[in-house]
């Protein structure tokens, strides 16, 4: 009985090790948008929350944290595109072993490829992410996109919104393809 409790204690310990949460003010995430095939502009989410376990990582960006520095776009995405009163969230997760920063020494880091299932709306579809892992600490992990990522607004079925958009706006084009950068802290509480 004694080895059981001390295997469950052992577990348990080692399962709570492995907890990581996201730490939102040392992460951020941008974007850049094209619109009539001259004018770009960076935007960003402000709020992220996740953690990862050791084997996944999963982060949710909160739809009405878009900032785009002109409020009526902001809430004309969040209508229109994001459907922010119907999914609040978009949804990033990525099956990421913590074998691949075990082997770091602090202040090291190490670029690997990474699948990422992106979840927007009701469409989810996979982007190949190349992302620098460093060892900030034996307690933080920063993770941080090596090259942009290049998202498909058609991927997820957003050309309606796009289009609208593009509408009330009076704009000829908006761009489909969003390059976006990211760089996440997680930390051992």
């Amino acid at each position: 009985m004694k080895v059981f409790a001390l295997a469950l204690a052992l577990t348990s310990t080692l399962a709570s090790a492995a907890n990581w949460q996201l730490d939102n003010s040392q992460s951020s995430l941008h974007f850049v948008s094209v619109k009539n095939d001259v004018v770009a502009e960076t935007h960003q989410f402000k709020q992220l929350s996740g953690n990862w376990d050791g084997n996944n990582a999963v982060i949710s960006i909160a739809v009405n944290s878009l900032e785009t520095n002109i409020p009526i776009r902001n809430e004309r995405i969040w209508q229109y595109v994001l459907q922010a009163e119907k999914f609040a969230a978009i949804s990033v997760k990525a099956a990421l072993a913590e074998a691949e920063t075990a082997k770091l020494s602090i202040g090291q880091s190490k670029v690997i490829t990474l699948p990422l299932n992106v979840t927007i709306g009701a469409e989810t579809a996979e982007l190949s992410a190349t992302v620098r892992l460093t060892k900030l600490s034996d307690s933080v992990v920063a993770a941080s996109s090596e090259t942009p990522l290049m998202l498909n607004t058609n991927s997820y079925k957003l050309t309606a919104g796009v289009a609208k958009l593009q509408e009330l706006a009076g704009l000829k084009r908006i761009d489909p393809l969003l390059p976006v950068s990211f760089s996440v802290q997680f930390k051992q509480p």
